[in-house]
This record gives C-alpha cells, sequence and structure tokens, in this order.
C-alpha cells in the first residue's frame, strides 16, 4: 500500500494540482492525503485534476477562513472504506487493503499551533484509537518536535512531552526518514515535524515498509507501505 502526503500550502494554484497528478501516477498511489488545502470547498474538479479514475473517492474537511483544510483521496479498488471520521486537525478512513484484507485506518493529520490545541488533538485520536479497537496508521504534519527533531537547539518541553506521552499511549512506532534527515526549512531553521506513525501490527503486516523524503522537493513525503 502507497500512501502519499504533502502540505500543499493551498491548492489554489494549477501547477500544485499538477505536481500532485504526476506524484500520483508515477508512484502508483493508493490514498493520497494533501494537507492546508485552503479550500472551504473542495469540488470534484479539483479532485478529478488530480485523479481522473472512476474508482477515486473523496472526503475532505473544509478550512477555516482560509486556513487549514485536509482532503483525502483514495483508489477503492485497492483500499476499501467503510468509513469516515473527522475533525478540524484530522481526517480519517477506515477499512481494509484489498489485496491483503487488512483491517486499519489511515489519519491525516493537520496539528495546531498552539500546544493546548495539539493536547485536544492526541485526546481524540487516542480515544478513537480504543473506540474502534484496529490499528492506525497516521502521517502529516504534526507540528512538534522529539529529541533530535530540530536542527537548533531548541525543543518546546511541554509540547515534546504531550506528543511522545501520545505515541507511547497509542503504541506507535514512529518511520525512520531516508532521503534527509529533515522535512521543513524555515530560513537556517530546519525541523522533522512531518511524520509517519503506525501500530506495530501495520509493521508486522508490511515488513517493508519505507518513509522518505523525495529529491528536490523536501516538502514533499511519501509512505510506501
Amino acid at each position: 500500500m502507497q500512501i502519499f502526503f504533502w502540505n500543499s500550502c493551498g491548492l489554489g494554484m494549477s501547477a500544485k494540482r499538477v505536481a500532485v497528478k504526476k506524484m500520483i501516477l508515477h508512484h502508483n498511489i493508493d490514498i493520497c492525503i494533501l494537507l492546508e488545502t485552503k479550500r472551504r470547498i473542495c469540488t470534484p474538479s479539483i479532485v478529478y485534476a488530480m485523479w481522473n479514475d472512476p474508482n477515486v473517492k473523496w472526503h475532505s474537511v473544509d478550512s477555516v477562513k482560509n486556513a487549514g483544510g485536509i482532503l483525502v483521496i483514495w483508489y477503492e479498488e485497492n483500499f476499501k472504506v467503510d468509513n469516515i471520521e473527522c475533525s478540524g486537525q484530522w481526517n480519517a478512513i477506515f477499512g481494509s487493503h484489498v489485496k491483503t484484507n487488512f483491517a486499519c485506518a489511515v489519519i491525516g493529520v493537520y496539528a495546531g499551533c498552539l500546544v493546548a490545541e495539539r493536547r485536544v488533538l492526541w485526546g481524540k485520536i487516542s480515544s478513537l484509537q480504543v473506540a474502534i479497537a484496529i490499528p492506525l496508521f497516521i502521517v502529516g504534519d504534526f507540528y512538534e518536535n522529539l529529541h533530535g527533531d530540530r536542527s537548533s537547539a531548541y525543543l518546546n518541553a511541554v509540547g515534546s512531552k504531550d506528543f511522545h506521552c501520545f505515541i507511547s499511549h497509542c503504541n506507535l512506532v514512529e518511520y525512520p526518514l531516508n532521503g534527509h534527515r529533515y522535512t521543513r526549512f524555515r530560513g537556517e531553521s530546519m525541523s522533522h515535524i512531518d511524520k509517519a506513525l503506525a501500530a506495530l501490527e501495520c509493521h508486522l503486516q508490511f515488513p517493508d515498509l519505507l518513509y522518505y523524503v523525495t529529491p528536490g522537493a523536501c516538502r514533499i513525503t511519501i509512505g510506501c507501505f
């Protein structure tokens, strides 16, 4: 199963939609998660401009005042969706990988910039995990760093502790990043806040997991499971 996720910083430009289309075709993507769409309404024309196939389904969390927004698109012949849950900072599809019949949830996260917002988010996903009782794949922009995630020595100790407790409580394993040490670049500051996490069952089911940044496009990340 292959999952592509990207913090798009808005899908208004046609060049970005073309870039997504090329990525989907080149890597035979099963699930595409686009973060920070900045679209209050994601229309079929926008979706099909990126993935024009009759077997494609999609669900969006719309932006608020031109901020945020998460669009999840999937190829139904490869991933069969049974249910969808979402909130302002996450969009989750529940179903099964058709080839292996492996049931799981795939969640796209675009976390808020405040520690208090992220603490609420971690609590909601933790509760969701207990309620659904199936393994989780969680990918996206977590807006949080753990030790070694930044080029500078600064680390928000409270937020980092909350995030670490969330990962531990949900028994998630972070995939090592290939292709580059960091995923976000702002001036001289570099960080690794775009992450891919999953339950141990997912690792056992798909032992050849890879998570990497594509050459020349460090803000684009692809998880190949």
